[in-house]
Order: structure tokens, then C-alpha cells, then sequence
């Protein structure tokens, strides 16, 4: 009896260390600076699909080419600012989740919807047109969507946003009607569902481009097809929320002391500095499985290292920083599609001028 008196003492000044104090610390950056550079970033993706289909028909200066495939490098950033962007909302208001959720799926939908429009009303008709089969047609228009699937999939960042968002959603987020400890354990295994269909896609798309299975433009265009890596990381990172969350009730922490800890500048930045680790780790293992096997390329295997020059940028964010005028970050995703649109409207008129 001594010693467990002794041990909840023990734990006990844990968290009142950890309650002490705040430090004086708090990154420059709030979530919505990181979320603008994530919108800008999904631009820079438009900009090169516009100039890989313009350079399909005409000849482009040699500058360009280099110009564009650095903007290609830098746009991969988008998904790993979005992810970012998440874990602030969680830690400062998981009422936020179920926003985003709806946010994200709906705008998911609506480029899956665009993309078969656009290929069964356009490019499908347009060859059919041009052949005059429409058996042969439809063959060279599904092979020609295919082959820009490599790039769209890979900027359709909102499919992965809305899977990791539901994840969110049964991770984290409490409904009120759940009153019993069974139901809400229930609750939080359906977080399973949004991984397993990430990883049958991945399974799935992997085996596609190894030329085992055939998929047809439907699917290919609503599949989640990020790097596994990446995935993992997000993981490694709400387990480790959840695992300091349960550590701080076990060391004798109430729930409402939890809260307010979560607050603090001291729990921003060790958030940070753990998000700074999984990144660094996970990128590490990706980097060196694509080392020793240079054709896991193709199972999106070998991607993720990248995200590991994003580590520091996270150490200049703190969720604690709260941006004012919240409006802004509800018209900002239809903003970011405008300039989208623009760009996609000026690669067309471009094209008829120079033809």
C-alpha cells in the first residue's frame, strides 16, 4: 500500500510539472498560414497538369520544363500542410472535425463528378468524334485518361483528406448520444474503416501498375492513392495523442486538467516536436525500403521521404495561435478552386492561340 501511495505521488508531481508553468515559447505560424501554403501548393499541382497537357501540343521553351518540374517537386507539400492543418483543429476544437469532414468529402465528390463528366461528355466524345468508332474511340479515350491518372490521382488530395477526416472523426470526436463506455469503444474501431479502404487501394492500385489487374476510369479516379507512408505517419501521430491523453488520466490527471493542459504552449510544442520524430522515422524506413528495392516505386513505396523537409516548419506552428475572421477559412477552398479554374481556362485559351 506504501508503494502505490508512493507511486501516485510520483506520478502526481508529473502532472503538476506538466500544469506548472507555461513556457513563453509559441511558434509564428497559426494553422490557416500553414492551410493557405497547403492551398498554394495544390495550385502549383494545377500548374503543372495545365502545362503537361499544353507541351502535349505544343512545343514548350527548354526553361520551362525545368521551371515546372521544380513546381512539381515543391506541390507534393499540399497533402502534408492539409494533414497538419487537422491535428491543430483536433487539439483546439474537436467540435471542428465533423465541419471539415462534410468540407472535404463534399469537394471530393464534386472533383470525382467533374472528372467523369469531363471524360465521358468531352474527351470520350471528342475521340469518338474524330475516329468515327465508337468502339475504337472510347478504347484510345479510356487509354488517354489513364495516362494522365499518374498525375490527377495524385493531386485528388481531397479523397485522402476525406478518408483521414473520418478517421478523425471516429478517433477522437465524442458524439453526445453515446452515454455507454461499449458503444463508444464500438464508435472508435469504425476509425479502422477509412485505413482498410486506404490500404485495399493501395493493394489495388499497386497491383495496376504492375499491369496484374485492370481498373477502369470510375475507379481510378476516386481511389486514395497516397503513399502508404504518409498514412502511417498520421497514424503514428494520433496514437500518440491518444497514448499522452491516457497516460495523463492514469498519473492521476483529471479529464478537465487535461483540457487545459492542451492549451498550453508546452503541449503545442512537444505535439510538434513528436510529429518532427514520426515524420523523420517513417521517411527514413520509406527512403531506405526504396534504396533496396528501387521497383516498390510503383506500390507508392519510396514517396514519402520528401515530407521530411516539412519537419522544421512544424516547429513554427503552434495550434495555441488562434486566426481571427474564421469566415476566411470557410471561403478559402472555394478561392483556392476560382484560381484553379482560371488557370485550367488559361491552358485552353493558350492552346487556341498557339494552334
Amino acid at each position: 500500500i506504501q508503494v502505490d501511495e508512493i507511486k501516485k505521488e510520483k506520478n502526481r508531481k508529473k502532472i503538476d510539472k506538466l500544469l506548472a508553468k507555461d513556457i513563453r515559447y509559441r511558434g509564428p505560424f497559426s494553422y490557416r498560414a500553414i492551410r493557405v501554403l497547403g492551398f498554394l501548393f495544390l495550385i502549383f499541382a494545377q500548374l503543372v497538369l495545365c502545362y503537361s497537357f499544353v507541351s502535349n501540343i505544343i512545343d514548350m521553351p527548354a526553361w520551362s520544363e525545368k521551371f515546372f518540374e521544380v513546381i512539381d517537386v515543391i506541390s507534393v507539400f499540399s497533402l502534408p500542410m492539409f494533414l497538419t492543418v487537422n491535428f491543430c483543429i483536433i487539439m483546439t476544437s474537436r467540435n471542428k472535425i465533423k465541419k471539415y469532414l462534410i468540407l472535404y468529402s463534399c469537394i471530393a465528390i464534386l472533383i470525382y463528378l467533374s472528372i467523369l463528366f469531363v471524360y465521358y461528355r468531352y474527351v470520350n466524345g471528342i475521340i469518338v468524334t474524330i475516329t468515327g468508332d465508337p468502339t475504337e474511340g472510347a478504347k484510345l479515350a479510356e487509354v488517354f485518361a489513364k495516362s494522365l491518372f499518374g498525375s490527377v490521382i495524385n493531386y485528388n488530395i481531397f479523397v485522402d483528406l476525406s478518408l483521414f477526416s473520418f478517421f478523425f472523426f471516429f478517433f477522437f470526436y465524442t458524439p453526445g448520444k453515446i452515454k455507454s463506455k461499449k458503444a463508444l469503444i464500438w464508435f472508435r474501431l469504425c476509425s479502422i474503416i477509412p485505413i482498410l479502404i486506404a490500404v485495399v487501394s493501395f493493394l489495388l492500385y499497386g497491383a495496376y501498375c504492375w499491369g496484374k489487374i485492370d481498373l477502369p476510369v470510375a475507379a481510378l479516379s476516386i481511389m486514395p492513392c497516397r503513399s502508404i507512408g504518409i498514412y502511417a505517419v498520421f497514424v503514428v501521430i494520433s496514437l500518440f495523442i491518444k497514448l499522452r491523453k491516457y497516460l495523463f488520466i492514469r498519473w492521476g490527471g483529471t479529464p478537465e486538467e487535461y483540457e487545459k493542459y492542451i492549451k498550453t504552449n508546452k503541449s503545442s510544442l512537444e505535439i510538434s516536436v513528436i510529429s518532427v520524430i514520426s515524420i523523420i522515422g517513417v521517411s527514413l524506413i520509406d527512403f531506405i525500403a526504396f534504396i533496396i528495392n528501387p521497383l516498390l516505386l510503383l506500390n507508392g513505396i519510396g514517396t514519402t521521404f520528401y515530407i521530411a523537409f516539412i519537419a522544421p516548419v512544424l516547429l513554427l506552428l503552434s495550434y495555441t495561435r488562434k486566426p481571427k475572421h474564421e469566415m476566411i477559412d470557410t471561403f478559402m477552398p472555394f478561392m483556392a478552386f476560382g484560381v484553379m479554374i482560371i488557370c485550367y481556362l488559361e491552358a485552353i485559351l493558350f492552346v487556341i492561340k498557339h494552334i
